[in-house]
Protein backbone atom coordinates (compact mmCIF):
# COMPACT_ATOMS: atom_id res chain seq x y z
CA UNK A 1 0.00 0.00 0.00
CA UNK A 2 1.43 3.35 -1.03
CA UNK A 3 1.68 5.76 1.93
CA UNK A 4 -0.45 8.85 1.67
CA UNK A 5 1.62 11.88 0.68
CA UNK A 6 2.43 14.14 3.56
CA UNK A 7 1.59 17.80 3.42
CA UNK A 8 1.97 20.70 5.74
CA UNK A 9 -0.30 23.69 6.22
CA UNK A 10 2.09 26.67 6.32
CA UNK A 11 -0.48 28.82 8.12
CA UNK A 12 -0.02 26.66 11.25
CA UNK A 13 3.72 25.98 10.97
CA UNK A 14 5.24 29.32 9.92
CA UNK A 15 6.28 30.16 13.50
CA UNK A 16 7.87 26.78 14.19
CA UNK A 17 11.27 27.77 12.83
CA UNK A 18 11.37 30.59 15.39
CA UNK A 19 10.52 28.25 18.27
CA UNK A 20 6.80 29.03 18.55
CA UNK A 21 3.43 27.45 17.81
CA UNK A 22 0.49 29.10 16.05
CA UNK A 23 -2.94 30.06 17.35
CA UNK A 24 -5.19 29.53 14.35
CA UNK A 25 -7.80 32.01 15.56
CA UNK A 26 -5.82 34.81 17.26
CA UNK A 27 -7.61 36.37 20.23
CA UNK A 28 -7.13 38.08 23.55
CA UNK A 29 -7.18 36.14 26.82
CA UNK A 30 -4.57 33.48 26.03
CA UNK A 31 -1.73 33.97 28.51
CA UNK A 32 1.26 32.22 30.11
CA UNK A 33 0.23 29.46 32.56
CA UNK A 34 -2.76 28.53 30.42
CA UNK A 35 -3.03 24.84 29.53
CA UNK A 36 -3.73 23.22 26.18
CA UNK A 37 -4.56 19.55 25.71
CA UNK A 38 -4.01 17.24 22.77
CA UNK A 39 -5.86 14.02 21.99
CA UNK A 40 -7.99 13.70 18.84
CA UNK A 41 -7.82 17.50 18.66
CA UNK A 42 -5.66 20.16 20.25
CA UNK A 43 -7.57 22.70 22.31
CA UNK A 44 -7.22 25.42 24.90
CA UNK A 45 -8.34 24.15 28.30
CA UNK A 46 -8.00 27.25 30.47
CA UNK A 47 -5.70 28.65 33.19
CA UNK A 48 -3.72 26.11 35.22
CA UNK A 49 -4.99 27.66 38.46
CA UNK A 50 -8.48 26.35 37.61
CA UNK A 51 -7.31 22.81 38.43
CA UNK A 52 -4.20 23.42 40.51
CA UNK A 53 -4.10 24.25 44.22
CA UNK A 54 -0.69 25.44 45.32
CA UNK A 55 0.77 26.59 48.64
CA UNK A 56 3.08 28.84 46.68
CA UNK A 57 2.07 32.01 44.81
CA UNK A 58 1.21 31.77 41.14
CA UNK A 59 4.19 33.16 39.22
CA UNK A 60 3.54 36.37 37.37
CA UNK A 61 4.61 36.84 33.74
CA UNK A 62 7.39 39.32 33.17
CA UNK A 63 6.82 42.59 31.31
CA UNK A 64 6.15 42.48 27.59
CA UNK A 65 9.19 43.11 25.43
CA UNK A 66 9.76 43.34 21.65
CA UNK A 67 10.06 39.97 19.90
CA UNK A 68 12.55 41.00 17.24
CA UNK A 69 13.12 37.46 15.93
CA UNK A 70 9.48 37.18 14.86
CA UNK A 71 8.53 40.78 14.18
CA UNK A 72 7.94 41.34 10.47
CA UNK A 73 8.84 37.80 9.41
CA UNK A 74 6.83 36.79 6.34
CA UNK A 75 5.15 33.46 5.89
CA UNK A 76 5.65 31.41 2.77
CA UNK A 77 3.20 32.21 -0.02
CA UNK A 78 -0.25 30.95 0.96
CA UNK A 79 -3.02 30.04 -1.42
CA UNK A 80 -5.32 33.07 -1.69
CA UNK A 81 -8.34 31.48 -0.03
CA UNK A 82 -6.25 30.22 2.89
CA UNK A 83 -4.42 33.52 3.27
CA UNK A 84 -7.62 35.55 3.27
CA UNK A 85 -9.01 33.18 5.89
CA UNK A 86 -5.98 33.89 8.11
CA UNK A 87 -6.51 37.63 7.55
CA UNK A 88 -10.22 37.40 8.32
CA UNK A 89 -9.52 35.50 11.56
CA UNK A 90 -7.05 38.19 12.64
CA UNK A 91 -9.41 41.05 11.80
CA UNK A 92 -12.14 39.30 13.79
CA UNK A 93 -9.72 39.03 16.73
CA UNK A 94 -9.12 42.77 16.45
CA UNK A 95 -12.86 43.15 17.08
CA UNK A 96 -14.01 43.91 13.56
CA UNK A 97 -16.94 42.45 11.71
CA UNK A 98 -15.33 40.28 9.06
CA UNK A 99 -15.97 41.53 5.53
CA UNK A 100 -15.40 39.60 2.33
CA UNK A 101 -12.15 40.80 0.81
CA UNK A 102 -12.36 38.50 -2.22
CA UNK A 103 -13.23 41.29 -4.64
CA UNK A 104 -10.37 43.52 -3.50
CA UNK A 105 -7.88 40.65 -3.91
CA UNK A 106 -9.31 39.28 -7.17
CA UNK A 107 -6.06 39.95 -9.06
CA UNK A 108 -3.97 38.00 -6.54
CA UNK A 109 -3.08 34.32 -6.67
CA UNK A 110 -1.46 34.06 -3.24
CA UNK A 111 -0.54 36.18 -0.24
CA UNK A 112 2.19 36.37 2.35
CA UNK A 113 1.56 37.84 5.76
CA UNK A 114 3.56 38.93 8.76
CA UNK A 115 2.76 40.23 12.22
CA UNK A 116 4.34 43.54 13.24
CA UNK A 117 4.54 45.38 16.57
CA UNK A 118 5.13 41.93 18.06
CA UNK A 119 5.77 41.58 21.79
CA UNK A 120 6.61 38.57 23.96
CA UNK A 121 5.26 37.90 27.46
CA UNK A 122 6.67 34.94 29.40
CA UNK A 123 6.87 33.20 32.73
CA UNK A 124 10.09 31.50 33.77
CA UNK A 125 9.93 27.68 33.47
CA UNK A 126 11.80 27.54 36.81
CA UNK A 127 9.03 29.54 38.48
CA UNK A 128 6.37 27.43 36.77
CA UNK A 129 8.17 24.32 38.04
CA UNK A 130 8.15 25.66 41.61
CA UNK A 131 4.42 26.29 41.30
CA UNK A 132 3.86 22.69 40.19
CA UNK A 133 6.09 21.28 42.95
CA UNK A 134 4.13 23.08 45.65
CA UNK A 135 0.71 22.23 44.26
CA UNK A 136 -1.99 19.59 44.05
CA UNK A 137 -3.91 18.67 40.91
CA UNK A 138 -7.69 18.32 40.86
CA UNK A 139 -7.48 14.69 39.75
CA UNK A 140 -11.25 14.22 40.10
CA UNK A 141 -11.85 16.61 37.22
CA UNK A 142 -12.74 14.53 34.10
CA UNK A 143 -10.80 16.86 31.81
CA UNK A 144 -7.75 16.49 34.05
CA UNK A 145 -8.12 12.70 34.00
CA UNK A 146 -8.05 12.70 30.20
CA UNK A 147 -5.24 15.12 29.46
CA UNK A 148 -2.98 14.74 32.51
CA UNK A 149 -3.39 11.01 33.13
CA UNK A 150 -4.47 9.54 29.79
CA UNK A 151 -2.11 7.26 27.87
CA UNK A 152 -2.93 8.79 24.48
CA UNK A 153 -3.25 12.45 25.39
CA UNK A 154 -0.91 15.23 26.48
CA UNK A 155 -1.17 18.42 28.49
CA UNK A 156 1.03 21.42 27.72
CA UNK A 157 1.70 24.51 29.81
CA UNK A 158 2.01 27.77 27.90
CA UNK A 159 5.12 29.60 29.14
CA UNK A 160 5.36 32.38 26.54
CA UNK A 161 2.93 34.17 24.23
CA UNK A 162 3.39 36.44 21.22
CA UNK A 163 1.02 39.37 20.76
CA UNK A 164 0.46 41.89 18.00
CA UNK A 165 -2.05 44.53 16.96
CA UNK A 166 -0.92 44.67 13.35
CA UNK A 167 -0.79 42.30 10.38
CA UNK A 168 0.83 43.06 7.02
CA UNK A 169 -0.33 41.27 3.86
CA UNK A 170 1.51 41.15 0.52
CA UNK A 171 -0.33 39.99 -2.60
CA UNK A 172 1.38 38.20 -5.50
CA UNK A 173 0.36 36.67 -8.81
CA UNK A 174 0.93 33.08 -9.93
CA UNK A 175 4.56 33.92 -10.78
CA UNK A 176 5.32 35.41 -7.37
CA UNK A 177 5.26 38.98 -8.67
CA UNK A 178 3.62 41.49 -6.36
CA UNK A 179 0.27 42.85 -7.54
CA UNK A 180 -1.63 45.94 -6.47
CA UNK A 181 -4.79 45.73 -4.36
CA UNK A 182 -7.74 48.11 -4.51
CA UNK A 183 -7.32 50.12 -1.32
CA UNK A 184 -10.60 52.10 -1.71
CA UNK A 185 -12.48 48.82 -2.12
CA UNK A 186 -11.03 47.51 1.14
CA UNK A 187 -11.66 50.78 2.98
CA UNK A 188 -15.25 50.66 1.79
CA UNK A 189 -16.00 47.35 3.52
CA UNK A 190 -13.61 47.40 6.47
CA UNK A 191 -14.80 48.12 9.99
CA UNK A 192 -13.97 51.68 11.06
CA UNK A 193 -11.99 50.49 14.10
CA UNK A 194 -9.42 48.82 11.82
CA UNK A 195 -6.77 51.01 10.26
CA UNK A 196 -5.37 50.07 6.84
CA UNK A 197 -2.54 51.69 4.94
CA UNK A 198 -0.22 50.72 2.08
CA UNK A 199 3.46 50.26 2.75
CA UNK A 200 4.49 50.75 -0.89
CA UNK A 201 3.33 52.83 -3.83
CA UNK A 202 1.87 49.85 -5.71
CA UNK A 203 -0.55 48.94 -2.89
CA UNK A 204 0.63 45.32 -3.07
CA UNK A 205 1.45 45.37 0.65
CA UNK A 206 -1.15 46.58 3.11
CA UNK A 207 -0.92 46.83 6.89
CA UNK A 208 -4.06 46.31 8.98
CA UNK A 209 -3.95 47.63 12.56
CA UNK A 210 -6.44 46.91 15.34
CA UNK A 211 -7.17 48.72 18.61
CA UNK A 212 -5.80 45.94 20.84
CA UNK A 213 -3.01 43.40 20.63
CA UNK A 214 -4.09 39.77 20.30
CA UNK A 215 -2.22 36.54 21.03
CA UNK A 216 -1.20 34.70 17.86
CA UNK A 217 1.73 32.50 18.93
CA UNK A 218 3.02 30.63 21.97
CA UNK A 219 5.62 28.22 23.32
CA UNK A 220 4.98 25.37 25.73
CA UNK A 221 6.43 22.85 28.14
CA UNK A 222 4.79 19.44 28.36
CA UNK A 223 3.36 18.55 31.77
CA UNK A 224 4.31 14.94 32.54
CA UNK A 225 4.28 12.54 35.47
CA UNK A 226 7.59 11.10 36.70
CA UNK A 227 6.83 8.66 39.51
CA UNK A 228 5.24 10.68 42.30
CA UNK A 229 6.18 14.04 40.84
CA UNK A 230 5.02 16.34 38.06
CA UNK A 231 7.67 17.52 35.64
CA UNK A 232 7.93 19.99 32.77
CA UNK A 233 9.56 18.78 29.57
CA UNK A 234 10.59 20.70 26.50
CA UNK A 235 8.19 20.35 23.57
CA UNK A 236 9.34 21.07 20.04
CA UNK A 237 7.08 23.52 18.16
CA UNK A 238 4.84 21.74 15.70
CA UNK A 239 1.73 22.12 13.60
CA UNK A 240 0.32 19.37 15.82
CA UNK A 241 0.23 21.79 18.76
CA UNK A 242 -1.46 24.63 16.86
CA UNK A 243 -4.97 25.21 18.09
CA UNK A 244 -7.98 27.42 17.54
CA UNK A 245 -10.58 28.72 19.95
CA UNK A 246 -13.72 30.73 19.39
CA UNK A 247 -15.71 32.53 22.03
CA UNK A 248 -14.41 31.57 25.48
CA UNK A 249 -12.57 28.29 25.26
CA UNK A 250 -14.87 26.48 22.81
CA UNK A 251 -13.02 24.64 20.10
CA UNK A 252 -14.14 25.82 16.70
CA UNK A 253 -16.05 23.07 14.96
CA UNK A 254 -16.06 22.47 11.23
CA UNK A 255 -16.47 19.70 8.74
CA UNK A 256 -12.69 19.22 8.49
CA UNK A 257 -13.02 15.80 10.13
CA UNK A 258 -13.57 14.30 6.70
CA UNK A 259 -10.39 15.95 5.38
CA UNK A 260 -7.69 15.84 8.07
CA UNK A 261 -4.33 17.47 7.68
CA UNK A 262 -1.39 15.09 7.56
CA UNK A 263 1.67 16.32 9.37
CA UNK A 264 5.26 15.24 8.92
CA UNK A 265 6.08 13.42 12.16
CA UNK A 266 8.94 11.27 10.96
CA UNK A 267 8.50 7.77 9.58
CA UNK A 268 4.78 7.67 10.28
CA UNK A 269 1.97 9.94 9.20
CA UNK A 270 -0.05 11.63 11.93
CA UNK A 271 -3.59 12.58 11.00
CA UNK A 272 -4.97 15.36 13.14
CA UNK A 273 -8.39 16.89 12.74
CA UNK A 274 -8.11 20.67 13.01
Amino acid sequence: MTPRAKRKDPSITFLNKFGYNVIKLPRTGIEPLDVIGRDQVTQWLGPLRSVWTSTGPEPLPGPAHPASAVNGQRTDALDLSLGLSVLANTLAAFGASVPSLDAAYKSAHSVQFSYTNVTSTAVSPFEAGNYLTEGTLRSDNPVVKNYFEGDKSQAYLIVEVLKSNSITVTATDSHGVEVGISLPEIQGVLDAKIGVKPTNSSNSTLTFTGPEAVTFGFSVQQIARDGDHWTLRGAAPSGDIAFGVSGFGTEEQSDDASNPFVFDTGDLDCRLTV
